[in-house]
């Protein structure tokens, strides 16, 4: 056995331990039907000799009972064998699936940034559900049949060791070719799981992209790039089941030359009078009923080749380096942020994002970020939720690195609203509920008032039980944007996130909320991306950002008279709002 087959056979007896019951009761009924196949081929030869040769012809009515018996049994064991391990398998899988799901929420945000969602999402599903039929085949086949060619051959041994041995000269040319083959079908399979994975990704960024596919003539080149992929998945399946069928055939031919050489053989001894006919066909039986186990044998390494291209995806995300997560618990801001020297760039390939940056942030301060689109805003908002560590330079929070906080802890400080706020496939209580799941339903209902959500929620048809689509696809901009507001009044973090948070709301509706959170200063930490006259205005510090590095800091009547820069921003900002 190889260290890739061996270490994939670890891998799946890892997860076999919480399904050992089952398993070992599928074990047994595999046992008990092979122990029956075995007892019926022994029988062949006494029955026979004592009906047929003796003519004690008043025990024929033996035969039919005793047929109907032994196979009522192994079939009832076959059945159970089945079910306790399909319960072993299916177990096995659904474990491996939330390993994976949760070992993909604790990587670190930057190594999911640069893997595709589609390839992402074909990890999860797409190849632990090639894994699935292996486990659920493959495993009962090497069981059930691995134990029936040995009861099998050990009853032809014990008939006749000779023309059992002349069976056995087949078998290495069987175990070589399962072996060759099963090695090209590791290697086709996870050449299918890539094509698939990138056909997910094609497809999931088809859909997401939908609108501006309807609205741009590009739907040609999407549809040719998804055709591309399919037709290499197409190939390499083709490969897979050409393989399959190689190693099914030459089976059946080393399967037709045993035969053959057993009954010339055996033949030729009976009529020689060394081998009696009852013994003959005992041992025909037994050899005969091996070849279809055999053939299963077969097709069940090949199975676990294949399933070795999928585990070796599925292994590599295992094995990726999750997101240090122990350390200090960390208080409310006190002093605040302080960054030293902090560069950043997204790739070595790519220029810095971030350009030696040094300034503070206070604690319970409105600090706005203002500076032309690349500048560097977002990224430096990425490095404080510490989503991406940067190039160079340290960040501080009230004077201790923020790498040595407790990353949940440190997060859970923070309560961030973006643009476009993401909001799940889950009713809107439970989309409200993500930011503080112990709230009270009264505690919700006050959020959003606060938030001006509350209204139009009692107009949708369930309410606050109300589903909402994909992302929150049958909601207007504003109304996710209140929802997303609506969790920041629920938790009340200590620091508050606002990337153009009321971008897409109407007058009326931004004066109400900011308002709101107006009642939160002095006592919240402020970090704004702001393109509004009446944010930037009202915040205690403004960074002016450009390239990546910091421009000018200070009030809005500072940089104003100062800063050429921030006079142009501030025109177009007006011009903008007018």
């Amino acid at each position: 056995m190889n260290d890739t087959l061996k270490a994939f056979l670890l891998f799946t007896l890892k997860y076999l331990k919480p399904f050992k019951q089952s398993f070992f009761l599928g074990l047994f009924f595999a046992l008990l039907a092979s122990l029956l196949t075995g007892l019926g081929t022994s029988a062949i030869k006494p029955a026979f000799n004592i009906i047929f040769v003796q003519g004690r012809h008043e025990y024929f009515w033996l035969i039919p009972i005793g047929l109907l018996l032994l196979f009522g049994f192994i079939g009832l064991s076959s059945l159970l064998q089945a079910y306790y391990m399909k319960i072993t398998t299916t177990g096995m899988v659904n474990l491996i699936r939330l390993t994976l799901l949760q070992k993909c929420l604790n990587l670190p945000y930057e190594l999911l940034a640069k893997e595709r969602t589609g390839q992402t999402v074909s990890r999860v599903i797409n190849d632990t559900a090639q894994i699935e039929p292996v486990l659920a085949e493959s495993y009962q086949i090497l069981i059930k049949e691995g134990l029936t060619v040995l009861v099998l051959i050990g009853v032809a041994f014990y008939m006749r060791f000779d023309l059992t041995l002349l069976v056995l000269i087949t078998l290495p040319i069987i175990v070589y070719t399962s072996k060759h083959l099963g090695a090209k079908t590791r290697l086709a399979r996870r050449q299918t799981q890539l094509a698939t994975g990138e056909l997910t990704h094609r497809l999931t960024e088809a859909l997401r992209g939908i609108k501006e596919l309807k609205l741009f003539p590009s739907q040609e080149l999407v549809f040719n790039l998804f055709e591309k992929e399919l037709k290499r998945a197409f190939r390499y399946a083709v490969k897979i089941t050409k393989y399959h069928g190689a190693s099914k055939s030459i089976v059946d031919v080393m399967n037709g030359i045993g035969g053959a050489l057993v009954i010339s053989y055996g033949g030729y001894l009976i009529i020689k009078g060394s081998l009696d006919p009852g013994a003959f066909l005992s041992v025909l039986t037994a050899i005969l009923l091996v070849f279809n186990p055999v053939r299963k044998l077969a097709r069940a390494y090949t199975g676990l080749k294949e399933a070795q291209g999928a585990w070796s995806r599925i292994d590599e995300v295992l094995s990726l380096p999750e997101e240090k997560a122990e350390g200090k618990k960390p208080s409310p801001p006190q002093r605040g942020f302080e960054l030293r020297n902090v560069s950043f760039r997204y790739d070595e390939s790519l220029p810095l994002a971030l350009c030696e940056v040094s300034t503070d942030i206070p604690a319970r301060k409105m600090v706005a970020l203002v500076g032309p689109s690349g500048s560097g805003k977002t990224t430096l908002i990425h490095l404080l939720l510490r989503f991406y560590q940067p190039t160079s330079g340290e960040i501080f929070l009230d004077g201790e690195l923020i790498n040595n906080f407790n990353l949940r802890e440190y997060r859970n400080l923070f309560g961030v609203v973006l643009q476009e706020p993401f909001l799940f496939n889950l009713s809107i209580l439970d989309n409200l509920l993500l930011a503080k799941p112990t709230a009270t339903f009264e505690e919700v209902v006050s959020a959003c008032e606060l938030a001006r959500a509350h209204e139009f929620i009692l107009k949708l048809p369930k309410g606050y039980h109300t589903v909402l689509g994909e992302e929150g696809i049958n909601l207007s901009g504003g109304e996710r944007q209140r929802l997303a507001l609506a969790r920041i009044f629920l938790r009340k973090p200590p620091i508050i996130i606002l990337d153009e948070a009321t971008s897409q709301l109407d007058a009326l509706t931004e004066v109400a909320i900011e308002s709101a959170l107006e009642r939160l200063r002095g006592e919240t930490t402020f970090i704004v991306i702001a393109h509004r006259l009446s944010t930037i205005i009202k915040a205690d510090k403004i960074i002016l950002l450009d390239r990546g590095r910091i421009v000018a800091e200070g009030t809005h009547d500072e940089l104003l008279k100062a800063e050429k820069l921030y006079q142009n921003l501030y025109q177009s900002f007006m011009r903008q709002e007018v």
